[in-house]
């Protein structure tokens, strides 16, 4: 079943300019959803279409599996978000900032000490927001956005300005609350190594069209064509020419030989035959296209 569902779903600017071009999008249960694209792909438009902070043009939003436009209050009685930069009260502490946000929600007041310790922030006592660095305001607004025990969580560049410590403590949170709390996390980000290692499924978009939706290991599956196998050795032009003699591409990049994905079998017979013609093989790699090599073919 899955926990965000679109349906055609378009929008344009007021001037005529297209930003969603049908965008049939499938968010599993319990899952971290990547949203990936460039600037002005239609991420962020997305998201707050998915929030209702904008309204929907054409197609259909299904949340929960209900309508989102006949039952929007109710869908985010049990949706938590994060879009753009934290909007925090900087001369109260973060439990201050908290207690407002619990009278808005009309949540038990024991939730606030429940979401700083599930954020780490249990500890900043009576010290001012504006004081945190970036890194604690966004876990803030983190715990703010899970206040209410949502089972979605829609986030839009919670990393972003982080530096590398921050950013590994946001990813190491996120893990924690999909998996200790059972929410569903939809996120956006433009560091694609940090997504690589965050989610469970991803969705590209580009120039309002989705490109691609599925898990991480499908997306490799499906664009393997430029993996390959690197051979180091003392003699790339002899290797060369054995990998040629046996029916295989072989070509040479800095000081590397390359040759595409094979079997096992084939790769250990190679192998033999480099060693028995006097050629010394250091190594034999298996290089597989990284997220951001995958991002780049597609939205390219």
């Amino acid at each position: 079943m899955y926990c965000i569902e679109t349906h055609d779903l378009c929008y344009q600017f007021s001037n005529g300019q297209p930003v969603l071009n049908r965008i049939n999008l499938q968010v599993p249960n319990g899952s971290i959803f990547g949203f990936l694209g460039p600037n002005g792909a239609g991420k962020t438009t997305t998201l707050r279409l998915l929030l209702g902070l904008l309204k929907k043009q054409d197609g259909s939003i299904s949340i929960f599996g209900k309508d989102l436009a006949k039952n929007r209050i109710n869908i985010l009685r049990n949706t938590g978000s994060l879009i753009e930069s934290p909007s925090l009260y900087g001369h109260l502490s973060a439990m201050e900032n908290l207690k407002i946000q619990q009278t808005m929600y009309q949540c038990s007041p024991s939730r606030i000490k429940d979401v700083l310790e599930i954020v780490g922030l249990s500890h900043t006592g009576h010290k001012k927001t504006g004081q945190f660095s970036l890194g604690m305001k966004q876990r803030l607004s983190i715990a703010i956005a899970l206040l209410h025990n949502p089972s979605l969580l829609i986030l839009d560049e919670p990393t972003n300005g982080l530096d590398p410590n921050g950013i590994i403590e946001i990813r190491d949170l996120l893990k924690k609350i999909n998996a200790e709390l059972q929410i569903t996390i939809v996120i956006s980000s433009h560091l694609l190594s940090e997504i690589e290692k965050l989610v469970t499924h991803i969705g590209i978009i580009n120039k309002g069209q989705l490109l691609f939706q599925g898990t991480l290991p499908q997306l490799q599956t499906k664009q393997c064509l430029n993996a390959r196998f690197i051979f180091q050795t003392n003699n790339n032009t002899a290797a060369a020419a054995i990998i040629t003699a046996n029916g295989w591409e072989a070509t040479e990049q800095n000081d590397l030989l390359c040759m595409p994905l094979a079997e096992d079998q084939v790769i250990a017979s190679l192998n033999r035959q480099l060693v028995q013609n006097g050629i010394e093989v250091y190594r034999i790699m298996r290089q597989q296209n990284d997220l951001e090599s995958i991002f780049i073919n597609l939205v390219k």
